[in-house]
Parts: C-alpha cells; sequence; structure tokens
C-alpha cells in the first residue's frame, strides 16, 4: 500500500481540491549574467552564482511532507536565435534524503500567466503543476523523492511579453532541456546530490504529453546527453503530436471544441516558424471570429481557456447572426467554418484552393508539419526511439482527438507502451486530464522507474 500513496494523495487532491490547505512561498533565484554565452545546438546553461541567491524557508503542508521550491531564471534561446532568460520551478525534498529521481515536468495549455509553474500557490494543488510538484515529496514509493524540474513555456513566468510559441515543439522542448541543465546546476551548487542510481523520467499532458515527447526525442539525440541525464523514458498524456491530421479531424468531423486553441497555434506559430513569416492569424480565422477579439483575450493572459470559452459562448449569444455554439456529449463547440477562412477548410479537406490563397495555405501546412512528431509527414526526421515511451489518451478526447495516439503508436509500435483509456464518465480532455494526474502518471512513473516498461507494444 504504500507504493500508492502517493497516487491515493493525487486522487484525492483533484476530487477534493478545495479541501487543501498549506503554506507554500517560493524563492526567486536571480542569476548572474556572464558573458561568452555558449551557442550550441540546445542553447547555453547559465552560470548561477551564489552570491545572488537569498534563500527563504520554503515549506509545503498540503500533502503533509515538506517540499522544498525555487523559482530561477536561465539562458536559452528563441526562434530566430537570439539569447533570452526564461524562468522554471524547482522542488526538493526538504527531509534529509536524496532526490532518486528527476521529473522533467511539462506543463499543459494556459492563456493564463498566473497558471505558469513559476506563479505556483496553494491554491493550484489540482492543477497540473501540482499534481507533478507532489512528486517532491519524500516517501516509500519509487516515483516519490523527485527532483522536479517545470520550466515556464517562453511567453509565461519571466517572458510574460513575449508572445507564446504553441506548439513550436522542438523549439520549446530546446528551452526545456536548458531549463533542466540549469536547474541540476543550481541543485548541485546548493550542495545538493543525487542518490546512487537516479534516473530521469520526462512527464506531461496535452500540450505537455507533446513537449514531453519532443523533450525525449531531443534528449535521444543530442550525444550524451541520455547518459548525462540518466534518462529512462518518458510519460505522454493526450498530447498533440501529430498537428496535420488534427486539423483535418476537426475539419472533417466540422467540430471544434475549444476554439481558442486554433487562434493560439496560429499566433504561435506566425510569429515564431520561419514558413508563416509575413502571415497573421487574421489570414486564416474568419472575420467574425477575429470580431469576437479571441486574439487580443489571448495576448492579455489574463484569461484561463475556460474564461476565454465562456465569452466567446457569451459573444455567440449576444451575435446569433455570427455564431453559433453546438452541443453534444464533448461538450460546446462551433463549426468549422465559423472559425476557418473557406481556403484552410477546402485545403485540408483536399479540395481546390485558388492560385492565390494557394502559398499561404501551403506555408502553415509546413509549418504544421514541421512540428509533428509522429505521422507521414513529420518534420522531425526518421527517429527510433531509444527508451520507452509511456502513451496515455482518452479514446474520446474531443481536443486533442484519438489520431494523435494512433499515428504515435503506427510509427513507433515497439517502443510503445500504450493505454487507451476509455470511461462513460471521464469522457473530455479535461476529466481524462485529472485520471492522468489522479492515477496513470504514476503508475506509469513507478513502472517505467522500475525497469517494468520494455520496448515491446502493450496497448491496453
Amino acid at each position: 500500500m504504500k507504493k500508492f500513496q502517493i497516487t491515493i494523495l493525487t486522487l484525492l487532491a483533484v476530487l477534493l481540491a478545495a479541501c487543501s490547505s498549506g503554506d507554500d512561498e517560493t524563492q526567486t533565484i536571480v542569476p548572474d549574467d556572464p558573458d561568452g554565452v555558449r551557442d550550441d545546438d540546445i542553447g547555453a546553461v547559465v552560470k548561477l552564482s551564489q552570491d545572488s541567491i537569498v534563500w527563504v524557508d520554503s515549506t509545503r503542508t498540503s500533502y503533509g511532507k515538506q517540499t522544498q521550491t525555487f523559482t530561477y531564471s536561465y539562458r536559452s534561446h528563441d526562434a530566430f536565435g537570439d539569447t533570452i532568460r526564461l524562468t522554471a520551478l524547482i522542488g526538493w525534498p526538504k527531509a534529509d534524503v536524496d532526490p532518486t529521481n528527476l521529473l522533467i515536468g511539462c506543463h499543459i495549455t494556459i492563456t493564463e500567466d498566473a497558471k505558469a509553474p513559476t506563479n505556483f500557490g496553494t491554491n493550484d494543488i489540482a492543477s497540473d503543476v501540482g499534481m507533478l510538484l507532489m512528486h517532491a515529496v519524500s516517501g516509500d514509493s519509487h516515483s516519490s523523492n523527485a527532483l522536479v524540474i517545470m520550466p515556464d513555456y517562453e511567453g509565461y513566468g519571466g517572458t510574460v511579453k513575449r508572445t507564446h510559441p504553441y506548439l513550436c515543439q522542438e523549439l520549446t522542448a530546446r528551452q526545456v532541456v536548458d531549463a533542466v541543465r540549469a536547474g541540476m546546476k543550481l541543485f548541485k551548487e546548493q550542495n545538493g546530490q543525487m542518490a546512487d542510481g537516479w534516473k530521469t523520467v520526462v512527464a506531461g499532458y496535452s500540450q505537455g504529453g507533446a513537449v514531453a515527447m519532443a523533450v525525449h526525442r531531443l534528449i535521444e539525440q543530442q550525444e550524451g546527453l541520455s547518459d548525462e541525464l540518466h534518462f529512462c523514458g518518458s510519460i505522454c498524456g493526450d498530447g498533440p503530436y501529430d498537428l496535420v491530421a488534427t486539423f483535418q479531424q476537426n475539419i472533417n468531423d466540422d467540430k471544434i471544441y475549444l476554439p481558442a486553441v486554433v487562434p493560439l497555434i496560429l499566433k504561435g506559430m506566425c510569429e515564431n516558424m520561419p514558413q508563416l513569416k509575413g502571415y497573421e492569424p487574421s489570414d486564416f480565422l474568419t472575420p467574425s471570429f477575429v470580431d469576437t477579439g479571441v486574439l487580443d483575450m489571448i495576448s492579455q493572459k489574463t484569461l484561463s481557456t475556460k474564461d476565454i470559452q465562456e465569452r466567446l459562448e457569451a459573444y455567440a449569444k449576444d451575435h446569433p447572426e455570427a455564431m453559433k455554439f453546438y452541443f453534444d456529449d464533448g461538450g460546446n463547440y462551433l463549426k468549422a467554418n465559423m472559425v476557418l477562412r473557406p481556403e484552410c477548410i477546402a485545403y485540408f479537406t483536399g479540395e481546390n484552393v485558388s492560385e492565390s490563397d494557394r502559398p499561404k495555405m501551403e506555408a502553415l501546412a509546413q509549418a504544421l508539419k514541421a512540428n509533428t512528431i509522429w505521422g507521414p509527414w513529420t518534420g522531425f526526421g526518421n527517429w527510433q526511439p531509444q527508451h520507452p515511451i509511456m502513451a496515455f489518451h482518452s479514446v474520446t478526447d474531443e481536443v486533442v482527438p484519438f489520431v494523435n495516439y494512433q499515428q504515435a503508436y503506427d510509427y513507433c509500435q515497439q517502443y510503445f507502451n500504450g493505454r487507451r483509456f476509455s470511461s462513460s464518465f471521464f469522457n473530455t480532455h479535461t476529466s481524462a486530464g485529472y485520471m492522468f494526474f489522479g492515477f496513470h502518471c504514476t503508475s506509469l512513473m513507478e513502472d517505467l522507474l522500475q525497469g517494468k516498461a520494455s520496448t515491446t507494444k502493450i496497448d491496453q
């Protein structure tokens, strides 16, 4: 029973989040600004100076354990190769115990900066950040006693004024690896040491699931990095691994359940992908959808995805001639032609597109392909994983359709440990996420750390 202590506590946190309490202070660590930053393939590791760190006694009592958490900034690079300073959250057991594993946590899709890891607070215990941070408590299970590192993606935390390169998979993976190397340096400079035989796991859900898989690939493809991090595999939940297939299915089904995600993708890629240089999100979105103010809502970074959805639904009620939400078991959705211009729908359904529209559609398709991890049009090359991928996906996911799991399964069966999740109650993207963090993530992490995950396919 001790082995499942964290799992039980996590599930209770999901269901009883309102009852949680405790103190949580996070000390910010600002590194020096050294010259001579390396410009290698994965960015630069910040030299963290002892003189710049002021420690604050930081404890978490919500789980009945103590976890020391800090935020820090580190050097990395943006999509254009310019040096930027990003931020991350790091936590480890305050008890006198050396961390037995490193957990790289990749956060979910957010539109509100308050949800970024470095803005974590006790009221967020049931969030993905809280769920992943709970592995930093001391305990008897293999998945406890972890050093947990959770980066803010570019556009949040210390870079909130920048546009978030949403689903720019390789870019985000490189920045996450920079955060890990800087965080490990910080930990060691504070006289911290890892336990003998420690291992690294990368995990995430939704956007975090795709980032986790992209980080997995980057760790394996950077010479010596797998050994440096004692890497043992990834845990990927309901991630958008195939962006082209996701667009196609949403259009073919004529249902877009979380419509704010579409401009979020377009805004991030138009400003960060060279294929879309010179284009704007409004080149692909219908004028009536742009008129909702959704692009401004995203830029403000003060509204959650739920807040934006509610504002869009309210707009539709006030402007029935321009927009109408429909409802089914997956929730409220817009039809594709209410969000995307006709040429977008035509292109992704294989219909003819005018010569004037074809260049921009091909540019969008190339940007999506460049950020597709698995699929016939992957921009990630012929990657053959060397460590297990522990995948979880809801068969009824309405936001990130099951085709994403299927593409990953088809292209790397011999490296794939899959769980097809089906539930009549937890049947949406959000509710399946509760189950992922409440049970499956910890369960999969236990198997991975104990070497129970093989490179043979397991499809449950």
